[in-house]
């Protein structure tokens, strides 16, 4: 094992960045331990578990996806400030009947009646 500043790894042509937590599909946490294997492969540990190179991990709990990051002030401020969308909370009128839905329904009535 030997300890390398890496901060992204590509596997299966897909980047994970070292610097972030990966979540797993069962929920667990994995980050990068900072040392590598002999091949050069990032090892990644999940709480006190024994590290694991990276694309066991990916193999074994995979897909992994980098855990959100905490909202900060700015994000919160850049949101509110934002400009106000479109209301989509109206009520759009129905479109107005055509003549052949018109006498769809007075057929169903018809049948209704007889």
């Amino acid at each position: 094992m030997t300890t390398h500043l890496l901060t992204t790894w590509r596997l299966d042509g897909v980047e994970i960045d070292l610097t972030r937590t990966q979540i797993d599909v069962l929920g667990g946490r994995w980050d990068f331990t900072g040392t590598t294997t002999e091949a050069g492969e990032p090892l990644m540990q999940c709480g006190g578990d024994t590290p694991m190179p990276l694309s066991e991990v990916y193999d074994t709990y995979g897909p992994l996806i980098p855990a959100p990051r905490p909202v900060t002030h700015a994000d919160a401020h850049a949101v509110l400030t934002a400009c106000p969308a479109e209301d989509t909370t109206k009520e759009k009128e129905p479109p107005a009947p055509s003549p052949t839905t018109f006498a769809i329904l007075l057929e169903r009535l018809r049948r209704r009646t007889s």
